[in-house]
């Protein structure tokens, strides 16, 4: 017994001694696997320190991108806030809501490629000097005038800021008095007017119960007026710029057509060569054109990424008589009726235009046929033809030659296949084929 408890004592301590050495290697092994580069420790830091790095890479990365968006707007960040007191015609920050937002990818400087939101825009932005901001569109410039009094752009860089600061904006052209020749002009461009849309951008109901009627506003144009807060329309009737038909015809020159045989002037009769209508005064109304022709040029104006032209439509009428009613202390005769200003008979001669300004030329008042060639005195003619803002007499909001003188195609359907009529005439002689009035459309 006593030699049976001696050995146990003995394996018992060898097996103590044992298992310190074990536990002190497993003690090293621990050690050296915590500390150490290769250790629990080490590798902890280094993955710290390349998770640190990887951030800042991103980080980095994600700055080159949203200065490589910045960059799409170079000029944008540098550019003022509108504010009272901004001087018209300045450039100012482009309203958010006129942005387009559209996916983009760039590559950054480590050669991976990323997807960004670029924002574009297909108009800037310009005060007006009564702290509203105006869009201008891509390839236009900002002549003069106020939201209230009409904003006037052209498309000849020439005219930019020609009247900074003025409400009103002369019609920009000089006549020799003598022969009513168009002189000078001192502004070159074609022109528009900004027409505010301040309230629900819907057509007027005149009560008309015909089921045929177009009484709803295009969604499409309810999208990009209600975007920039209003349109732009054509200053002055069509002129017949350098238009040049298939038949030859000389606009300046007596028309000897008989009765409505004047529609030789449109499209359905003669090709059209070259040119394109015009926005300027002094020009004499591409009259006698039907409706195909009126809407294929003025779509021809303006076809770009930017902006596109076309006939106004029956909304874009009703909200450019309220403009000038609202301008005129919401007197609803200066747009009821046309007796009142603007190219009318009743009006006389000496009323509202100015003697040798412009060209006037007879017409027949039942069938609209020309009696005579363009002469420089109207007193003999109650119905006749106007050379565009003839007189200052007709202007209203800087707009000339909206009512009188001769009726205006609209993108306003009737009936199937046949399109409105607004504005007046002499004596309703153009009532069958009478002139055009072009919008622009800006780009969504």
């Amino acid at each position: 017994m006593k030699n049976t408890s001696l050995r146990e004592k003995g394996i018992t301590l060898i097996a103590l001694i044992v298992t310190i050495i074990v536990l002190l290697l497993l003690a090293g092994i621990t050690i050296s696997m915590v500390t150490g580069n290769n250790g629990i420790f080490g590798k902890a830091k280094f993955a710290s320190k390349k998770y640190n790095g990887s951030a800042k890479n991103e980080e980095d990365q994600l700055g080159e991108v949203v200065k490589m968006a910045d960059e799409l707007l170079p000029e944008e960040s540098k550019l003022p806030d509108n504010a009272k007191g901004v001087e018209a015609g300045t450039r100012v920050k482009t309203p958010s809501t006129w942005f387009k937002t559209t996916p983009s990818y760039v590559q950054t400087k480590d050669g991976s490629i990323v997807k960004i939101k670029a924002k574009t825009a297909s108009v800037i932005a310009v005060a007006d000097g009564e702290n509203n901001t105006i869009p201008v569109p891509e390839g236009f410039y900002y002549v003069g005038g106020t939201k209230s009094s009409g904003v006037v752009i052209s498309d000849n860089k020439d005219d930019q800021n020609k009247y900074k600061g003025q409400v009103d904006v002369p019609a920009g052209v000089e006549y020799d008095t003598t022969t009513g020749i168009v002189n000078n002009y001192i502004l070159k461009g074609n022109q528009f007017v900004w027409i505010p849309v301040d309230e629900t951008y819907v057509k007027t109901n005149w009560g008309y119960s015909n089921d045929s009627w177009d009484s709803l506003t295009p969604s499409s144009e309810y999208k990009f007026v209600t975007k920039y807060g209003g349109f732009y329309v054509g200053r002055y009737e069509a002129g017949v710029g350098d238009v040049k038909l298939s038949s030859k015809v000389d606009f300046s020159a007596k028309n000897t057509a008989s009765g409505w045989q004047n529609g030789k002037f449109s499209l359905s009769s003669y090709t059209l060569t070259s040119g394109k209508i015009s926005e300027k005064a002094g020009e004499i109304p591409y009259y006698h054109s039907d409706f195909k022709t009126a809407q294929t040029l003025s779509q021809n104006m303006y076809q770009t990424d930017s902006v596109q032209s076309g006939l106004v439509t029956g909304t874009m009428w009703d909200f450019i008589m309220k403009f000038i009613i609202s301008s005129n202390n919401n007197n609803e005769s200066i747009v009821k009726s046309n007796s009142s200003w603007g190219n009318y008979n009743n009006t006389g001669s000496i009323v509202k235009y100015t003697a040798g300004q412009g060209r006037y030329a007879g017409v027949n008042s039942s069938n609209g046929a020309m009696t005579s060639a363009f002469v420089t005195s109207d007193a003999s003619y109650h119905y006749g033809i106007r050379t565009t803002a003839s007189s200052e007499g007709v202007k209203k909001n800087n707009l000339y030659d909206i009512a009188g003188n001769l009726w205006e195609w609209s993108e306003e359907s009737a009936t199937i296949g046949r399109y409105m009529l607004r504005g007046g005439s002499f004596g309703d002689a153009y009532a069958v084929l009478p002139s055009m009035l072009p919008c622009l459309r800006h780009s969504n």
